[in-house]
């Protein structure tokens, strides 16, 4: 029997860099066969420096170890270079969403976008008006953003470490895969890293809006907490939305210094609403087939790669792929 092709999603975090291997089976199971998790080197991404591309990819080659060329490779980016935005356009058609985005994107950067690479993925949204008695059909639109010069360089880092790249992939793009899209659900994971906290909020399963928490040099720890939770209260009681949305809306939370003692206790208690880390979302996917135990913590760490995987999975089973 043929052994289906591994795949491999790395995922460069600030601190920590983290890789899962796994495979999509004949019944459409998604299995997990090894991952790995090492510190990232400093400054890792220093496209001036030829002998730092020399050290990544040697530091790359050791954590792709057991790579064969048959496998793909999916790299998952969030960096705060990156260009995210969400828009509404009334329908139209693909050379006018096409367009449309490309003018939108313009306007948040001075520099040339014909030095971007620009995606995006739309959803049609019907909206129904009770005092008109009709509903009104609109297209909901994630525009995402990258230099062309940072995908070429990830591209020849990862050559320099034996393997090609399939795709390059927007973190946030494959959380959408543990949410039930059929609901209108508003959901807001909540990513702590190294430097900066990550909030994506979520409604239907489309990325809505997202932001960006820097942490500064003289915030303690509380401080920083207490930011977090201003940040996430504000995302909530937006004027943009309705007031039920902070009532009936999830809290996920991730990313390495989450694991701190303490953490999801205080944000809970300074919400004064349930949170929930984002392993209970992984235990709900019976599809995932892990080849041990896993803990908390490493499910924790490991859990964008592991959506990466699930995505893939889902984009094989409608006919779709994945581009670099």
């Amino acid at each position: 029997m043929k052994k289906p092709r591994k795949r491999w999603t790395v995922d460069l975090g600030e601190a920590l860099t983290k890789i899962v291997v796994g495979v999509l089976d004949e019944s459409g199971m998604v299995q997990i066969k090894d991952f790995r998790i090492e510190k990232t080197p400093d400054q890792i991404w220093s496209e001036a420096d030829p002998e730092k591309k020399l050290r990544v990819g040697r530091f790359l080659r050791k954590l792709l170890k057991g790579y064969r060329r048959k496998d793909e490779v999916m790299l998952l980016v969030n960096h705060k270079e990156m260009m995210v935005a969400t828009f509404t356009f009334p329908m139209m058609t693909l050379p006018e969403v096409e367009d449309a985005i490309y003018w939108q994107m313009q306007l948040l950067t001075s520099e040339n976008l014909e030095l971007w690479r620009i995606d995006f993925v739309a959803r049609e949204q019907t909206q129904w008006y009770e005092c008109l008695g009709m509903d009104e059909k609109k297209l909901e639109v994630l525009g995402v953003g990258v230099e062309k010069a940072r995908l070429i360089w990830y591209s020849r880092v990862f050559k320099k470490s034996g393997c090609d790249l399939q795709a390059v992939v927007p973190q946030m793009y494959t959380f959408a895969c543990l949410m039930n899209q059929e609901m209108e659900q508003p959901t807001l994971m909540i990513e702590m890293g190294k430097n900066c906290t990550r909030f994506f909020y979520y409604c239907g399963g489309s990325l809505i809006d997202n932001h960006r928490l820097e942490l500064e040099k003289d915030w303690d720890g509380e401080t920083y907490l207490q930011q977090i939770i201003k940040t996430a209260e504000q995302i909530f009681m937006s004027p943009l939305r309705s007031g039920k949305v902070e009532k009936n809306g999830n809290i996920y939370l991730m990313g390495g210094e989450s694991l701190h003692a303490g953490v999801l206790e205080y944000l809970t208690k300074g919400m004064n609403k349930e949170i929930w880390p984002i392993y209970s979302l992984l235990d709900e996917q019976e599809e995932l087939i892990f080849f041990r135990q896993m803990s908390r913590a490493e499910l924790c760490l490991i859990a964008p790669c592991v959506c990466g995987l699930i995505k893939w999975a889902q984009i094989d089973r409608t006919g779709g792929s994945y581009e670099a």
